[in-house]
């Protein structure tokens, strides 16, 4: 157990924030005790059970420092992307660049296996305004309306919603897309060690490019806008995949310098005007920001959505 301020930590999320309080960024363990006087032991038996997974899951990888590191080196990632962001106001990768972060990241198993997806999953927990998105994506999207039959990612990334998905409706089955094997490789193991895998179909490819997908009752589509080239395009696909009367859950972020963001959307009022012109109706939307960083000038920022618009 670790103890600050008067807060007893589990014992995976004590060797975490031990190890990260150990390094020279222990300043980023300080969240989990916000997180904790805010959401109370809720928060800490939901970070406990989603590291007790990831050690299921990864039981090749040394515990803590695997995901410490990761969640470090990403850090240090998106630093040095904020760096040249608030130099120039651009993003440094652009639409045009996305065959080069796909090789330098995607289909790069050194930085997806290293630090990408472990560091992002760690973001979830380890970011206040994350964890409160991911709060909003439980109470508004899954606790919401009927279950699914048949539901899909897109950009499933780590794993962690779609997660959340199956274990919400166990009936569903799920379609899982994203562009990167290592993506798929890393959600598949974390599916499998929460006993939700076998109702999974992966398809590796770009999700524009690959063969009409069978349409869902609901699609997850987070943190993807920003990393394709025309989200506008994204949007229109995504309307026709949708089950007439579907929902889906999307995110955008604003702002937000990484270092496979190649789409710069600039407020929150661009990408709702977007989604709208795409005609979905956004029943319940979230703009959420770091809460050190809500006095600078155009902060970072990430906007949920929960739209419905089938074709």
């Amino acid at each position: 157990m670790d103890n600050h301020s008067g807060t007893s930590l589990p014992r995976l999320v004590s060797e975490f924030y031990g190890r990260l309080h150990r390094s020279v960024f222990r300043s980023l363990g300080a969240p989990i005790f916000d997180l904790a006087q805010q959401y109370g032991d809720r928060y800490l038996q939901d970070f406990e059970s989603h590291l007790e997974l990831v050690c299921a899951a990864f039981p090749d990888k040394p515990w803590p420092d695997w995901a410490v590191q990761g969640y470090i080196n990403l850090n240090k990632a998106i630093l040095q992307e904020e760096m040249h962001f608030r130099q120039t106001g651009e993003y440094a990768a652009k639409p045009e660049d996305l065959e080069r972060v796909t090789e330098a990241v995607y289909d790069n198993e050194e930085v997806m296996n290293r630090f990408y997806l472990i560091g992002l999953y760690g973001t979830y927990f380890l970011w206040p305004h994350h964890y409160r998105i991911l709060e909003f994506f439980r109470r508004s999207f899954l606790q919401e309306g009927p279950a699914p039959r048949h539901l899909m990612e897109w950009g499933v990334g780590h794993g962690l919603l779609a997660l959340e998905a199956l274990r919400q409706w166990p009936a569903a089955r799920a379609t899982l897309v994203d562009l990167s094997k290592f993506s798929l490789a890393f959600a598949a193991r974390l599916l499998d060690a929460a006993g939700v895998g076998q109702r999974c179909e992966s398809r590796q490819g770009d999700v524009l490019r690959l063969e009409p997908l069978p349409p869902a009752e609901r699609i997850i589509c987070s943190e993807l806008l920003e990393h394709v080239p025309d989200p506008d395009r994204l949007l229109e696909q995504l309307r026709g995949a949708l089950a007439p009367g579907g929902i889906a859950y999307l995110t955008g972020a604003i702002n937000a310098a990484q270092p496979d963001h190649v789409f710069l959307f600039t407020s929150d009022e661009q990408l709702l005007r977007m989604i709208e012109a795409h005609g979905f109706t956004i029943r319940a939307h979230l703009t959420a920001c770091h809460p050190n960083r809500q006095a600078e000038r155009n902060p970072p920022a990430v906007v949920a959505m929960v739209v419905e618009g089938g074709a």
